[in-house]
C-alpha cells in the first residue's frame, strides 16, 4: 500500500491498496482485495514509532538528547525475552544515532529516561488515540493496549500497539509541520480552518532535522532522491501468525516527506510480507523494500505536486 498526504492541511492526494480487484468481473473478486488497506487494516508498525520518542523527548526538552546511551549487553525487556540490536557494532550510541540506525535498545532506553508515562500522553496529544472520521472514508480504530503501563516498553519500538496507517500518517504531520494537528480528508474544502498548535515548532524543527539524517546516514539511505531534500523514518517488524511472531515474515515500511527542511508532502509505503528486496539480501527490512520505493514514487510525483520544490544543494 501507499499513499500521499499534504502535511499542512491534510488532504489525501492519492491511495493505492493491493491486491486490488476488476469490479467488471464480480466472480474472480477474491477475499479482502475489496479494503482499503490505508484506512481500513491494523499493523504494528515497527521502528516507524521510534520517531515519536524523539519528538517526547524533544517537546520536554530531555537531557537524553546529550546522552549516550548503552546498547551492547541488550535489554531485559521481560523475565524471558531480551532484546538486542544484533545489525549494529557500537557498544553505544549518542541519542540521535539510536534513531539514525534504528537501535531497539536504545529506543527503551531513551523512553525509560523519559518516564514511561509520558508515552500515553503523547500519543493522545498527536491523535494516535483518536477514531479517525472522514468523508467518504471506512476507517478502523487502533488497536490499543489493554494495560499501557505493561506495553509501553514494547510500543517504543512498534510493537505492543496496532495502528491504520492513514491513523499512523496523520499524526506523523504533526512532528513535521510545525507542531499542528491537521484532519485528513479527500474532499476539497474552501473552508479556512483554524489549526490546533499541539507541538512547539521547536520539536518539529529538531525532527526535521533528524529525519533527514536517518536518510543521509542511516536505514533510510536507498529512499534519497537526487536533487531535492527528504526525511523519514524504516520500520521492519515480524508478522504475527497462529499468536506468535514469525521469524521469516515481515511487515516492511517507509514514512517520509519531502522537501524535508519545510515539508509539504508525506508519502507513506508499507508491504505486507515482501517477497524480495532491491539488494538481493536474504532479509527483507524497511530500507531495502519501502525506502527505495518511497524514492521512486517521489521522484516522479515531485515535479508534479510542486515544480518548485527546494534542491538539496540550495540553502534552507
Amino acid at each position: 500500500l501507499a499513499t500521499v498526504m499534504n502535511v499542512n492541511n491534510g488532504e489525501i492526494l492519492s491511495m493505492v491498496s493491493l491486491p486490488d480487484f476488476n469490479p467488471n468481473y464480480p466472480s474472480s473478486i477474491l477475499p479482502k482485495t475489496e479494503n482499503n488497506l490505508v484506512t481500513e487494516a491494523r499493523y504494528e508498525m515497527g521502528s516507524t514509532l521510534k520517531i515519536f520518542n524523539a519528538a517526547i523527548a524533544y517537546e520536554s526538552d530531555s537531557s537524553s538528547q546529550s546522552q549516550r546511551f548503552e546498547i551492547s549487553k541488550g535489554y531485559q525487556i521481560t523475565n524471558d525475552k531480551k532484546i538486542k540490536d544484533n545489525h549494529i557494532k557500537n557498544n553505544s550510541l549518542s541519542f540521535d544515532e539510536v534513531f539514525i540506525k534504528s537501535s531497539n535498545v536504545g529506543s527503551v532506553k531513551i523512553l525509560e529516561s523519559l518516564g514511561f508515562d509520558s508515552q500515553k500522553s503523547f500519543f493522545e496529544k498527536v491523535g494516535l488515540m483518536d477514531k479517525l472520521d472522514v468523508d467518504g472514508l471506512n476507517i478502523v480504530s487502533n488497536k490499543l493496549p489493554n494495560s499501557w503501563s505493561s506495553h509501553s516498553k514494547f510500543i517504543s519500538y512498534g510493537y505492543g500497539i496496532s495502528l491504520s496507517p492513514i491513523s499512523l500518517i496523520t499524526s506523523f504531520c504533526s512532528l513535521v509541520n510545525g507542531g499542528y494537528k491537521i484532519k485528513p480528508k479527500i474532499l476539497k474544502s474552501n473552508k479556512n480552518l483554524k489549526r490546533q498548535k499541539i507541538l512547539s515548532h521547536e520539536t518539529s524543527q529538531k525532527i526535521k532535522i533528524l529525519i533527514q539524517k536517518i536518510v543521509n546516514e542511516g536505514t533510510g539511505k536507498l529512499a534519497l532522491v537526487e536533487g531535492l531534500r527528504v526525511g523519514g523514518k524504516t520500520g521492519t517488524s515480524k508478522k504475527v501468525e497462529k499468536g506468535n511472531y514469525s521469524e521469516q515474515k515481515v511487515i516492511t515500511s517507509f514514512i517520509g516527506v519531502f522537501p524535508a527542511n519545510n515539508p509539504e508532502y508525506l508519502t507513506f509505503v508499507l508491504f505486507d510480507e515482501p517477497e524480495k528486496n532491491i539488494n538481493d539480501s536474504y532479509e527483507n527490512t524497511g530500507g531495502n523494500t519501502a525506502a527505495p520505493t518511497f524514492s521512486e514514487i517521489v521522484k516522479k510525483i515531485s515535479p508534479i505536486l510542486s515544480p518548485t520544490l527546494i534542491s538539496i544543494n540550495e540553502e534552507n
